[in-house]
């Protein structure tokens, strides 16, 4: 029997930067179960099934705020299955999961049943009183609508629309981590990257666990040269998401632009294991041996970047270059 649960999915989206080069294949699920009446839904299982090129299977289920989270899954299309005891289940068929640079529309799934009216009390008119307000479950319902105006507005590059919808959600639910999440990702495209910070420092305290502020962080504060903030927050980041190799990434990178070649080694080499098919760690490995002077391991490695990177590839003619001059 199905309810008028509502749960709402937002993908997470992966902030990057010029020195920060974007990884590739993974990204975050992540959303929120509530019940008709806008109650969090805690311990509703979720299963995504990953219908790509290697079948997967990810589990995982609500908090007491009726969130839920998966790091490091494929991109693609998934049928997501969410389940709770009482309330049935709900599977939603090929479901796009990927990589954004803005959040997506939000959709909304319904699963149970709804919640009957309650019987007047005996002796009881029955007659209508005086007018209330909205119910939670239509102020959930508004609440949703707005944020799905913010999503649709900035995907479409319109940021002020964002900025106006997603700071309309955030007065009337300031606890929601994802709101000032979404509220800092406008507030960078807008320019206003004070009130960007704030957001995502907001949306980190309200949510200890919530990996993506740190990450954003991190991206914001190494453009603008705060290198050592940067690697506290990407420290973090990958503190909450060891899996996300994006995360990875920017450590890593962090620490080799910060002169800390043994840390920035350790971080490629897990990233290596983790993304054996990526050429650029390749690059990054060779650079960083080459500051703790290990020259001919560099050059196996800047070697190995030339034959299995692409052609056009952004650092195939500095690592040319490099091995050239190594040899003589």
């Amino acid at each position: 029997m199905r309810s008028r649960t509502s749960l709402v999915i937002v993908v997470a989206a992966t902030l990057g930067a010029s020195t920060l080069a974007r990884a590739q294949a993974t990204c975050t699920a992540e959303g929120f179960v509530y019940d008709q009446q806008g109650n969090p839904l805690a311990g509703v299982k979720v299963l995504l099934d990953y219908k790509g090129h290697i079948p997967q299977k990810y589990r995982t289920k609500t908090d007491k705020s009726g969130r839920f989270v998966h790091v490091n899954v494929w991109e693609g299309p998934y049928d997501v299955t969410f389940s709770a005891d009482g309330l049935g289940a709900v599977t939603v068929s090929d479901f796009p999961i990927r990589q954004i640079d803005a959040p997506d529309k939000p959709p909304t799934f319904r699963i149970g049943a709804p919640k009957a009216a309650a019987a007047p009390e005996e002796g009881a008119s029955g007659e209508a009183g005086a007018p209330e307000g909205p119910s939670p479950a239509e102020t959930a319902g508004a609440l949703a609508a707005e944020l799905d105006r913010g999503n649709a507005a900035l995907a479409a590059g319109d940021v002020d629309e964002a900025v106006a919808a997603y700071e309309a959600v955030a007065a009337q639910a300031p606890e929601l981590p994802q709101v000032h999440h979404n509220l800092g990702l406008a507030y960078k495209r807008q320019g206003e990257l004070e009130k960007a910070k704030g957001a995502f420092s907001k949306a980190a305290e309200l949510d200890p666990a919530f990996a993506e502020p740190h990450g954003a962080l991190s991206v914001m504060l190494a453009t603008a040269g705060e290198r050592e903030e940067a690697l506290a927050e990407a420290e973090k980041a990958v503190e909450l998401a060891p899996d996300n190799t994006q995360y990875l990434y920017n450590l890593a990178v962090l620490y080799k632009d910060s002169s800390r070649p043994a840390e920035a080694e350790k971080a490629f080499l897990r990233l290596e294991e983790m993304e054996p098919g990526n050429a650029e760690i390749q690059f990054h490995l060779g650079t960083t041996l080459l500051a703790l002077g290990r020259v001919p391991d560099a050059v196996a490695r800047l070697e190995r970047y030339v034959e299995t990177a692409p052609t056009d590839a952004p650092n195939v003619a500095s690592a040319k270059g490099m091995i050239d001059a190594l040899r003589k």
